[in-house]
């Protein structure tokens, strides 16, 4: 089979996904035509399912894997780097708070800075030296009124350490 074409076919859970939102269409169409409701509830039928419509867009790239641009554990083992320089700093870890190996590694999403740049650059060097690196978030400079919202934190949490790993935390090799 051409690997090309293979590309080019939807997946079983976009074409599902596409499938339940046509057939949830067809199901408000025929609401709307053939019953006897009142024109208000007919509407707020209308305004729930765009609603709906709009949450699965927007929630449809975290379902995918995409970088979570907020919950950046306190503890992590840092798998790669990728820096985009003036938006993004993209860190691949798994949440060491949880134990090692029992968290899947996950793509974070941080907010670019210089200082955090040139922290992330000497981390990756010893990456590709093979030298385990653990990444710490110290995020002491939060108030406890703060702390309510996930935005703020991530506003502040840009002072991000990073550490040698023991040796006992390496995973092993199969």
């Amino acid at each position: 089979m051409n690997p090309l074409s293979d590309n080019l076919l939807p997946t079983f859970e976009i074409t599902g996904l596409t499938v339940a939102y046509i057939a949830l269409a067809a199901l408000l169409l025929g609401l709307n035509l053939y019953s006897s409701w009142s024109w208000i509830v007919k509407s707020l039928c209308n305004v729930l399912m765009i609603a709906l419509c709009w949450i699965t867009f927007q929630s449809w790239p975290g379902l995918l894997g995409w970088p979570a641009e907020r919950d950046l554990p306190t503890l992590f083992y840092l798998y790669a780097v990728t820096v985009e320089e003036p938006e993004r700093i993209y860190l691949w870890g798994s949440d060491l708070e949880e134990g090692m190996g029992r968290s899947v590694p996950r793509s974070y999403a941080v907010v670019y800075s210089p200082t955090l740049h040139d922290r992330v650059d000497k981390a990756s060097r010893k990456l590709r030296k093979g030298l385990p690196v653990i990444g710490q978030v110290n995020v002491g400079n939060v108030s406890a009124d703060e702390s309510d919202t996930l935005e703020q934190i991530q506003a502040n949490d840009q002072d991000i350490t990073f550490i040698d790993a023991p040796q006992a935390l390496v995973p092993g090799k199969n």
